[in-house]
This record gives C-alpha cells, structure tokens and sequence, in this order.
C-alpha cells in the first residue's frame, strides 16, 4: 500500500512505513544486485579465453540473500580443456551457484543456529529478519552439520569429575 492510499483512509501507522520501506528497500537491492552479477558476468564474457571457454547458453538461476531472492542470468560455459561445464561468474566470486543461498545468508543461518535453543526458532528468527520464511529448520540443520569449527580448541586439562553433553534428537 502506498503512502497516497494511507492518507485518505487515514490509518498512517510507523509500523506500515517501516515495513513498507522495508520491501521497497528489498526490491530495489534486488535490481541493484542483479544489475551487478549481470554486468560482471557479460565482462567475463567479453574477457574469457574464447579457444577454452566456448558460450554454451544464458541460464536463470535465484539465490536467497539477506535482503530476499535475487533472480538473474548467468552465462553456462564448455570448459574445453577439462571436459566440463562450468559458470565463469561462480568461480570468479568464489561462490557455489548450485546452493540456492547466498554465503552471508548461510553465515547467518548458523549463527542464528547456534544461538538460538532450536533449529526451528532459528528459521523463525530468520523469517522475521527478512519478512517471509527463507529456509527450513532441517536445512538450517543441514548447513550446521556441513560448517566447519575454526575455533574448535582441544581441552588439554580436566577440571572435574562431570562431563555434560549437550546433544541434538535422540543421538549424540
């Protein structure tokens, strides 16, 4: 709804404009980063090595960001000399297309997991952040499972004689 219809029916609350705002917001980050891929994708295409990239066809993919979908086309290359099929774009910026979320977005899911007392208010959490349900409670799980641990620190020292195991359904 508009701010011209909220006026003449005079029910102009700030909750209305902030999420109005929001998807506004949401779309317009949505052009603007499709826009982007898009433009890098077309100069690999005028820059690739043209005897080992051959331009197979454009295909449509949509990944899940932060501020919501983001649909857009990316050019499907012959890797001539390793005999497959591969996008320029996703190995240019590190990321894996066939994923359907975007690596801040999975950063997030996780982070949300581990705070969070459950998978399920995670995906809650994040319904709420971007205004619509993104990913499932097992997918956030799966994302979990598949993370690495950095930080992971082995104990070299025992400090007592309980062990508490904090464990997820019905195995450890």
């Amino acid at each position: 709804m508009n701010i011209q219809q909220h006026l003449t029916t005079n029910s102009l609350t700030w909750k209305e404009i902030e999420l109005d705002l929001f998807r506004a917001l949401q779309n317009a980050f949505a052009e603007l980063f499709t826009a982007l891929l898009e433009d890098i994708d077309r100069q690999l295409a005028e820059t690739r090595d043209k005897r080992r990239y051959h331009l197979k066809d454009k295909r449509r993919t949509t990944i899940q960001t932060l501020f919501g979908e983001v649909t857009f086309e990316r050019n499907y290359y012959l890797d001539r000399e390793q005999n497959r099929y591969t996008f320029l774009l996703d190995s240019f910026l590190a990321f894996d297309g066939s994923q359907s979320i975007s690596p801040c977005l999975e950063e997030t899911a996780v982070g949300l997991a581990v705070e969070c007392s459950s998978y399920r208010k995670a995906a809650r959490t994040l319904a709420q952040m971007i205004g619509y349900p993104v990913m499932s409670h097992e997918a956030i799980r799966q994302l979990v499972l598949e993370a690495e641990a950095p930080l992971h620190c082995p104990v070299n020292q025992r400090y007592g004689r309980v062990l508490f195991v904090e464990a997820d359904g019905l195995f450890v």
